[in-house]
């Protein structure tokens, strides 16, 4: 049985807290960060469009 002796015994990191990983599924925040990055890119594709219109006129 391990005690405080054996140099592999494991304490718990007190700034990790009771709940150390998310129990949720990935998929969700993957899906927000693939919406959210290309909806950023997106929006500069679409005021590149319109400021090289306005300079074409």
């Amino acid at each position: 049985m391990a005690g405080h002796q054996d140099p592999n015994y494991v304490t718990e990191n007190p700034f990790e807290g009771r709940g150390r990983a998310m129990k949720g599924n990935d998929f969700p925040d993957a899906g927000y960060g693939f919406v959210i990055g290309g909806g950023f890119f997106i929006t500069i594709f679409i005021i590149a469009i319109i400021v090289e219109a306005a300079t074409r006129m």
